[in-house]
């Protein structure tokens, strides 16, 4: 049968698909590519068809033996994932009560980009499509090149052809799932921060992401819609906080939020000081009113006597608004960030909401290192005269001793959007990063279980080419070379983090262009620091290490550096800056350490934190 929306290639019940000539098949799958691509398969595409439908026909003809309830199982081949830019599982088999995945690879070799390839598949379409939800989903590899292979490595079946009718035969007897009902089932990913803004812009609805829902997301913008319309109605003033933990989809709340506002008399606007943020999302919406750089709007309206229009004013990144004496050394101004943003709110008239979204050990650049405390400083300015209610999450309640505040556990997101393989990645992050490895071993191990890699390597085109095997059924997915700012050896091993360098990339196209086209990150070819890719994030990172921060087998030793403007804590900047490194991917992290003596002590805590070699042999150990 074939889908009017063409959204795969070719589906139907094994035994229609036995009934129906290879030709007919082939045409199906290049009629679907041209829809896609409108451009023809490659020859070596339809090469790798043709064998697929060959090793398939002669499974099922042997499989109809042994289980003759197999022919009422159905296939889809080249089954489109909706909103992914093109990824197409080879096979998916509807069979008893489970769903398995089958990805072909014309080779005799495996490799780690293949096994996380068909598992990143079976990870997506049990997370994302609706009528997988609570179905087992199975990830195979079928590597056509070899015999008598089957295995099971990171929870991927590894079966040579002549052991599939084998493997699929002892599969439960249950009623299979039914094709017409899951096709039309609904494929809702999360969408990455830059497509949720483009949908919100443009006034399309968010997917209801079975994970946004379930952890807060929608309980939040509901939170502190209740406090701006009580703002407005009781002619009050007040200062809410959003906090998360990396990947939380904290500015998420803050887009749909000010998309939403409280009524049609009140208008709000989205703040940001981290400009790189600002470049890409104004790039990617082609317009520059729906966000608005932070300090350019403190500077318009906080040291003048201009009154900004908008009653509702969110702000990302709260926690790292400047403290008064780098706001002294920069700009000459004698108040901080927040007291000028609380002078903003109290010139308003009436009423005004102030939103600040927090991030944890976010904290990269000078001037930030006073955190949440300044905002309590503030509130206790002799030139803030009134009662402000302030609203928290449990666990900035502390800071506000002795102000009006008010506890709202919905404000504190602490799960992951990113994935539900990736929602212990900042756990990890915080114990490794914390000399605890013990502890992030075993976050790492079940990590791997689901499907979210960290891999290490010394060898920096390895770490490529993984990236681009990885991606190659994927041209619009986002990965790239991000770097410690302040390391000195990565730039003789090819990866150039220098200030002169990076001043010089081009942020927007960095993330906003796919492989091949010129200034593309995915081209692997630029890399970008911890300033630049902060509040953004990537399908899969590739970080190279730095020698600015270095295990020395006891604790982390930092490099020499200098700074052009004071740092009260510069170890923790540095901390800091690793954490928003390693936490910007969705799929996995590969780590790339350079060949270097100095680096072989990192090397090892990263190993004993549960980090795997990206280059090591896959074991072919036959199951049983």
């Amino acid at each position: 049968m074939e889908n009017s929306r063409i959204t795969h290639g070719w589906s139907g019940s094994i035994r229609e698909f036995l009934s129906t000539p290879s030709s007919l098949v082939e045409a199906a799958l290049q009629k679907h590519i041209f829809s896609l691509f409108t451009r023809g398969a490659s020859e070596s595409q339809n090469d790798a068809w043709m064998e697929e439908i060959e090793i398939l026909r002669n499974t099922f003809r042997n499989l109809a033996i042994a289980r003759p309830d197999s022919l009422g199982w159905s296939l889809i081949f080249e089954f489109e994932l909706p909103l992914e830019g093109g990824r197409r599982p080879d096979v998916i088999v509807l069979g008893p009560d489970q769903l398995l995945v089958l990805e072909f690879k014309q080779n005799s070799a495996l490799n780690r980009a293949s096994i996380d390839q068909v598992a990143a598949y079976a990870r997506d379409l049990s997370e994302y499509h609706s009528a997988t939800h609570g179905i087992k989903v199975s990830p195979m590899l079928i590597p056509t090149r070899t015999t008598e292979l089957s295995f099971i490595k990171d929870n991927v079946f590894v079966v040579s052809p002549n052991l599939i009718a084998a493997h699929l035969s002892a599969l439960p007897e249950r009623d299979p799932l039914n094709l017409l009902d899951w096709m039309e089932g609904d494929y809702a990913p999360l969408p990455t921060l830059i497509a949720a803004a483009k949908m919100i812009f443009n006034h399309e609805k968010l997917p209801a992401i079975r994970r946004a829902e379930s952890l807060g997301v929608r309980k939040a913008v509901d939170a502190i819609k209740k406090i701006a319309l009580d703002s407005e109605e009781t002619s009050t003033r007040s200062l809410a906080f959003v906090s998360g933990v990396p990947g939380a989809g904290k500015t998420l709340v803050g887009l749909q939020f000010v998309y939403e506002g409280t009524d049609d008399d009140t208008s709000a606007i989205f703040l940001s000081g981290n400009g790189p943020l600002v470049e890409v999302l104004r790039d990617a919406l082609k317009s520059k009113a729906f966000v608005r750089d932070l300090h350019s709007f403190i500077k318009t309206y906080g040291t003048t006597d201009k009154v900004p229009s908008q009653h509702i004013i969110v702000f990302d990144e709260a926690q790292r608004a400047w403290d008064a004496d780098h706001m002294n050394t920069k700009n000459r101004i004698s108040k901080s960030e927040p007291e000028l943003l609380v002078g903003i709110g109290e010139k308003l008239p009436d009423w005004a909401t102030l939103v600040g979204l927090i991030g944890q050990g976010q904290e990269i650049y000078s001037g930030e290192e006073a955190g949440m405390a300044g905002w309590s400083e503030a509130l206790s300015a002799p030139t803030t005269k009134s009662n402000w209610k302030v609203y928290s999450p449990p666990r900035f309640v502390d800071v506000f001793v002795g102000h009006n505040i008010h506890e709202v556990p919905e404000l504190d997101l602490d799960k992951s959007l990113r994935s539900r393989q990736a929602e212990d990645l900042h756990r990890w992050v915080e114990h490794f990063l914390n000399g605890e490895i013990k502890e992030a071993a075993q976050i790492a191990d079940q990590m791997l279980v689901q499907t979210y890699p960290i891999n290490v390597t010394r060898n920096l085109e390895e770490a490529k080419q993984y990236l681009q095997e990885r991606y190659e059924d994927a041209p619009t997915a986002r990965y790239g070379i991000i770097a410690s700012s302040k390391d000195k050896a990565l730039p003789q091993f090819g990866v150039l983090n220098g200030f002169m360098d990076t001043r010089l990339v081009k942020r927007a196209p960095w993330y906003n262009r796919p492989v091949g086209e010129h200034g593309a990150g995915s081209n692997l070819e630029i890399a970008i620091t911890e300033f630049d890719c902060q509040g953004l994030e990537l399908d899969m990172a590739l970080v190279a290490w730095g020698n600015d921060f270095l295990w020395d087998g006891t604790n982390w030793r930092l490099g020499k550096s200098r700074s052009k403007f004071p740092q009260k804590d510069p170890h923790q900047l540095r901390k800091n800056s690793y954490r928003v490194l390693l936490t910007r991917s969705r799929d996995g992290v590969v780590i790339f350490l350079p060949h270097l003596k100095e680096f072989d002590q990192t090397e090892h805590a990263l190993l004993a934190s549960g980090a795997k070699i990206l280059g090591s042999p896959i074991p072919m150990v036959p199951i049983g």
